[in-house]
C-alpha cells in the first residue's frame, strides 16, 4: 500500500540532509475519508503528493486559495505539484472532488514555510502538532536524535553556535530518556547521560574558552522538551526515581561534549 502523503525536501546547496518524510501510510483509517488529513505542513520547494482514497470513478483538484501552483494532474486521485517560495508562512488550500457511488468531496489545506538555514545548518520542516505530539518521541525528519520542534526553538532563540550545541547535546539526552520505555528504571543512567556529561561540557567550555553557563536554558529546555501531559508525566516519574540520590562527579573534559567543539567556537575552518 503507498503512502497516502508524501513531501520530498528540494535539493538546495546548504543542504546537510535530504529526507522522504512519509506522513501516514497503509490503509484509511476512515472509510468515508477521501483525504487521509486536513492539514500538511511543507517548505519551499518540496515535491508535495497526496494520495487520495483509491477506488473512484472521477477525480478533480482545485486549488481555492493561496499562492497558485501547477497541479500535474487535475484529473488524477493523486495531488502532484512544487511548493513555492515563500519568506513566511503561507496556506494553500486545495479542494478535491471525487464520485464513487455517490458524488463525494473533500478538502486539504497545506501550509508552506520558508526554508531556514542557520549557521549553515538547514532545520528541519515545521512538524504538524497532532503527529508531533502522538507519541513521546515526537517527530524527527533528519533524524538527528532531537524533536523537530525542540530544533527549530534552539536554533531560533539561540543564535550563536557554541550555545545551539550545547543544548542539542541537552536535548539528544532527554530524547533518549522520553524514548526508553524503561526510562523511569534507568533514571540514574539518564541522569549521568543528561546531566553529568552536559554539565561537565559546560564546565569545561567555561574554563576553557569562558563561554557562561546560562541559567535560563534550563527553564527553556523543559518548557520545550515537556510540553504536553505525557512528556510532563514521564519527565517527573524520572525525577521523582531520581529523588534522594547523590549524583555528582564532573570530568570537565572535552569529550564529555558531543561535538567539535573547535568548529564550535569558530577556531577550526
Amino acid at each position: 500500500m503507498k503512502p497516502l502523503l508524501n513531501v520530498l525536501p528540494a535539493f538546495f546547496k546548504l543542504s546537510v540532509f535530504v529526507v522522504v518524510l512519509s506522513l501516514l501510510s497503509g490503509c484509511f483509517m476512515d472509510d468515508e475519508a477521501l483525504i487521509a488529513q486536513e492539514t500538511l505542513n511543507v517548505e519551499s520547494g518540496d515535491k508535495v503528493e497526496i494520495y487520495a482514497r483509491e477506488g473512484g470513478r472521477k477525480y478533480r483538484w482545485k486549488q481555492i486559495s493561496g499562492i497558485p501552483v501547477a497541479i500535474a494532474n487535475k484529473r488524477s486521485s493523486t495531488l502532484k505539484f512544487t511548493a513555492p517560495t515563500v519568506t513566511e508562512k503561507t496556506d494553500l488550500v486545495f479542494k478535491l472532488n471525487a464520485k464513487f457511488d455517490e458524488p463525494i468531496h473533500d478538502q486539504i489545506t497545506i501550509s508552506v514555510y520558508p526554508v531556514l538555514i542557520i549557521n549553515g545548518h538547514r532545520l528541519p520542516p515545521e512538524p504538524n502538532e497532532e503527529e508531533n505530539n502522538a507519541t513521546l518521541e515526537g517527530i524527527d525528519v533528519n533524524d538527528n536524535g532531537v524533536r523537530d520542534d525542540v530544533e527549530r526553538a534552539i536554533y531560533t532563540t539561540y543564535p550563536v553556535k557554541i550555545r545551539q550545541q550545547i543544548l542539542m547535546q541537552t536535548a539528544k539526552a532527554h530524547q533518549l530518556m522520553l524514548a526508553d520505555p524503561n526510562g523511569v528504571e534507568n533514571a540514574v543512567k539518564w541522569q549521568k547521560v543528561i546531566t553529568n556529561k552536559a554539565i561537565s561540557c559546560e564546565f569545561y567550555l567555561l574554563d576553557t574558552f569562558n563561554v557562561e553557563m546560562n541559567s535560563k536554558a534550563v527553564a527553556f529546555h523543559k518548557n520545550v522538551l515537556y510540553n504536553n501531559k505525557d512528556r510532563v508525566k514521564k519527565y517527573l516519574k524520572y525525577n521523582h526515581a531520581l529523588g534522594g540520590g547523590v549524583y555528582g562527579g564532573y570530568a570537565e573534559v572535552e569529550s564529555d561534549c558531543d561535538f567539535n567543539v573547535p568548529e564550535a567556537m569558530g577556531l577550526q575552518q
